[in-house]
């Protein structure tokens, strides 16, 4: 890859400790954007500059906290002297499993990552992308595109990205951003391992009732969330890239085979949805 347009323009990453996000920072660091990866760790943000060129830098970021967001939009702003070219929403958060066994914390902890975060930080950072003329890429799901039982907080957070991205795609162009959102299948991260982590030991702490259950769904939801056929994140940076250097940016990429198949899926009436889903779960639900 050649640096082209990629010169002088600085990019943000959120969440670009690891799987996506890191796979990003990488890539348009060495295509020679000037890179700003949010870190949460300072632990991640030396493994992060160990790997990359003298070019990128890190920023602390929670996109769960609004002071967080405010400090690291001014560190931003400085770096970049007060023009962003893009802003790559990529931090979020992932948990599967029946919502009974979910307290609101949890349900809120999600929201506030995976909708209010993309919200609070693509609004800290649009003076800066004005100034840039700049885009804003939001990492979307398949849990956006369909949504499957036990990812039912998940897929909220999913199809309320699609939302936020269709209204601010039209609210921003006149001013010159350009908003795409990246509908991805299945990839190799480590944020499915954690939430499957999380969900197990939720799953423990209900009562034996709601265990015995959903246990069946649980047990056949999981094996398809561990066997399902993934891509590599590099893959996903690669469409950024892409993305990124576009002309005339695309509304929606389509990143992954499962991804396309949940559009197709997505095509057919709900009735035979369910019908099909139905057909292959296990059967569950007597007490």
């Amino acid at each position: 890859m050649q640096p082209s347009k990629a010169e002088n323009s600085a990019v943000f990453i959120t969440g670009a400790s690891s799987g996506i996000g890191k796979a990003c920072a990488l890539l348009l660091d060495r295509a020679g954007f000037p890179v700003i990866a949010g870190v949460r760790k300072q632990a991640d943000a030396e493994v992060l500059r160990q790997e990359a060129s003298q070019r990128l830098h890190t920023v602390f970021i929670d996109v769960a906290d609004s002071a967080s967001i405010e400090a690291a939009a001014a560190e931003v702003a400085a770096l970049t002297h007060g023009s962003l070219f893009g802003l790559i929403n990529n931090a979020g958060a992932a948990f599967g499993g029946p919502l009974e066994i979910f307290s609101l914390q949890d349900i809120r902890r999600l929201i506030d990552v995976n909708i209010v975060g993309v919200l609070a930080v693509t609004k800290a950072l649009l003076p800066l992308l004005r100034q840039g003329r700049g885009r804003v890429i939001n990492m979307g799901s398949t849990s956006g595109i369909l949504a499957l039982p036990c990812l039912s907080v998940y897929a909220a957070s999913k199809f309320a990205l699609k939302g936020i991205s269709d209204a601010l795609r039209l609210e921003l162009r006149p001013v010159g951003i350009s908003v795409s959102l990246l509908e991805i299948g299945s990839v190799e991260t480590p944020i499915w391992g954690k939430g499957i982590a999380f969900s197990d030991q939720s799953m423990a702490a209900t009562g034996p009732d709601i265990r015995r259950l959903y246990g069946p769904l649980v047990e056949f939801s999981r094996l398809v969330a561990l066997k399902s056929p993934r891509i590599r994140a590099e893959a996903v940076a690669r469409m950024v890239y892409k993305a990124l250097l576009a002309g005339k940016p695309k509304a929606c990429y389509t990143v992954g085979i499962d991804a396309w198949l949940f559009k197709l899926l997505a095509c057919l009436p709900r009735s035979m949805r369910d019908w099909l889903f139905l057909k292959f779960v296990p059967r569950y639900g007597s007490e």
